[in-house]
């Protein structure tokens, strides 16, 4: 039986395996895909393999990391999750679907970030949670915006003209209304 470690409605995120780097280069190469990521046009198998070792190993050593997401039936839906960022040392939210899985559910996105905000919240200590987005990134800017992230700043990130929003926990958040 696979670990899932976080379900939505029939979305289910599980760990990715070696076997997925073929599924993770072809979501990265659709021109039209959501550009999660700076290499998301022109994903190399040396890129995915990279994204499927660097999930791998975060999962060892952090406990959460991006992970597979799959419908009921366990057709590949794309990946989401957290990476530690490197530049702030922070956890960044993120995720990449395939086009069609977004356009036949247009709010699978904010679902599955809520909980997986929630989860974080839950399973973790840090006092926020931050989200890297492309600057050209409409969708994911919107998508972060509606599960309550506020913008912070604009930076470089990884080679990557970002934006980056924050979320406080629930309990940094009830600290910050008291004060």
């Amino acid at each position: 039986m696979q670990t899932i470690f976080l379900e939505c409605g029939s979305v289910r995120l599980v760990p990715f395996s070696p076997s997925d780097i073929n599924l993770v280069k072809n979501l990265h190469s659709d021109p039209f895909g959501n550009r999660c990521i700076e290499y998301s046009t022109d994903c190399t198998i040396a890129d995915a393999a990279d994204l499927v070792r660097s999930a791998l190993q975060n999962q060892a050593d952090l406990g959460f990391a991006k992970w597979k997401a799959v419908s009921d039936n366990g057709r590949f839906l794309g990946w989401a999750g957290f990476t530690p960022v490197s530049e702030t040392s922070e956890i960044s939210l993120n995720y990449c679907l395939l086009n069609d899985v977004l356009s036949q559910d247009e709010t699978l996105a904010t679902r599955l970030c809520e909980a997986l905000s929630g989860w974080f919240f839950e399973n973790t200590y840090f006092s926020h949670l931050v989200a890297v987005v492309r600057t050209d990134n409409r969708d994911v800017r919107n998508v972060v915006r509606d599960v309550g992230f506020s913008h912070r700043e604009s930076k470089v990130i990884e080679g990557m003209q970002a934006d980056v929003f924050q979320l406080f926990s629930p309990s940094m958040q009830s600290y910050l209304m008291s004060a």
